[in-house]
């Protein structure tokens, strides 16, 4: 029973580092900007004819995901820490929120594609959804990480098109007007994206500290994001209390494999095509609903084939080399940041503009490698990655032990609630 959980708790460690690897891939294509592309700044990334063969494939199988994943880890992770702890009290967990926040905060005002925020934030929905009943987490969880709320109200936006119309034609001259001003979207991506190009570091920590939150709730309010993630969240909580992450060698993998696959690549194409600017409203909508679904079933799918990775013996070692990025997740992630945020700003290397997305994924798999040898030779040194150690450390108020001991260098067993 002893090696049975210690291989469970590293697949789930695999499964968070993988999902690091799909963010870090996807952040190093759109230059780690996390703002909307200004129109004269639109293709900025795409300087040769492969960059658009790799956007193809960053948008269609990367973006939406592995943040899938890591939100849904994040969920069982919940069920690991307190939920299976019936009587456990929620307030340690309420504190542990509260501190990622803050970590979050800080890795927010330098990159504003900070998630840490969010996950924070959107956290205390599980603590609010603890004593529902596993029926009522399982259909809430899948009506939001669907998209549901969105999909509804589009729908109704659809059928109230013609009035809309008719309320745009009065106001084309008002519009005109908006678009001009300051208050416009477009010009305020232009002047943040302005601020990266020149570098101006303590004018982006105050954009980013003020402005940046209200652009990342509109992000999160246009994406579905706003829902999703809560969705994804109750679904690996539902997750965790049906034990599925106990009974990984039982799983019918071939056969989620198929299902999994044969509706999530046919989504997949259908958003892809559906989704042109050619096509009219109704089409994209179809494409938008094939996106949501899409962002469910291909991260079942690259779940699946990892997990199946792990049972042959061609292939487990590869598999396993995902195990110590996961079990430092967070410290992962923002390092992950931080380099981009080099790469590309100007108060670093500046190569926003002058980076091609294919180069820039190569750097990011350059630097994911580095990240697995360096968070193989921590562990062998460390029970904790620094950031962990942090947040353990303030969530128990007390200082943790931080080196291996002998034995613990030898073993170096993973632990599931390690990253966030």
């Amino acid at each position: 029973m002893q090696n049975f959980t210690i291989k469970r708790i590293e697949q789930i460690d695999a499964l968070r580092g993988f999902a690091l690897f799909g963010i870090i891939m996807t952040h190093m294509f759109e230059g780690y900007l996390a703002s909307m592309t200004p129109p004269q700044y639109v293709g900025f990334n795409i300087l040769y004819p492969i960059d658009r063969f790799s956007q193809i494939i960053i948008q269609n199988l990367f973006v939406g995901k592995f943040y899938a994943i890591f939100s849904m880890l994040f969920g069982l992770s919940f069920y690991l820490i307190l939920d299976q702890k019936k009587d456990s009290s929620s307030l340690k967990f309420i504190w542990r929120l509260v501190l990622l926040f803050l970590i979050g905060f800080i890795h927010h005002i330098h990159y504003r594609g900070d998630f840490l925020t969010v996950y924070a934030v959107f956290g205390f929905a599980l603590v609010l959804f603890r004593k529902l009943p596993d029926k009522i987490i399982l259909i809430l969880g899948l009506f939001l990480a669907f998209n549901g709320p969105t999909i509804v109200t589009n729908s109704i936006s659809l059928v109230q098109k013609s009035r809309q119309e008719k309320v745009e034609t009065l106001n084309e001259t008002k519009n005109i007007a908006v678009n001009n001003s300051a208050d416009n979207p477009v010009t305020k991506a232009t002047a943040y994206f302005d601020l990266i190009l020149k570098g101006e570091y303590r004018k982006l920590l105050v954009s980013n500290s003020t402005t940046g939150f209200y652009n990342k709730y509109n992000y999160l309010k246009f994406s579905g994001r706003l829902w999703v993630i809560p969705g994804l969240f109750l679904l690996g909580l539902w997750i965790g209390r049906k034990k599925w992450h106990e009974q990984i060698d039982k799983l019918p993998m071939l056969k989620l494999i198929s299902f999994s696959a044969l509706i999530g690549i046919p989504l997949t194409i259908i958003s892809y095509y559906f989704l042109q600017p050619s096509n009219s409203e109704f089409v994209r909508f179809v494409g938008s609903i094939a996106k949501d679904g899409s962002n469910i079933f291909m991260p079942l799918l690259y779940i699946v084939i990892l997990l199946s990775l792990f049972k042959l013996s061609a292939t487990n070692k590869t598999a396993s080399l995902f195990i110590p990025v996961g079990k430092m997740g967070l410290t992962t992630y923002v390092l992950q940041s931080a380099f981009g945020v080099f790469i590309f700003y100007g108060y670093g290397l500046g190569l926003l503009l002058k980076l091609s997305g294919t180069a820039a994924l190569g750097l990011g798999l350059l630097f994911f490698l580095i990240q697995i040898l360096f968070s193989k030779w921590w562990f062998s040194k460390f029970k904790f990655g620094p950031l962990e150690w942090l947040w353990r450390s303030g969530t128990n108020r007390k200082w943790q032990q931080f080196k291996n001991d002998e034995k613990q260098r030898t073993a170096n067993i993973g632990t599931a609630n390690g990253g966030a």
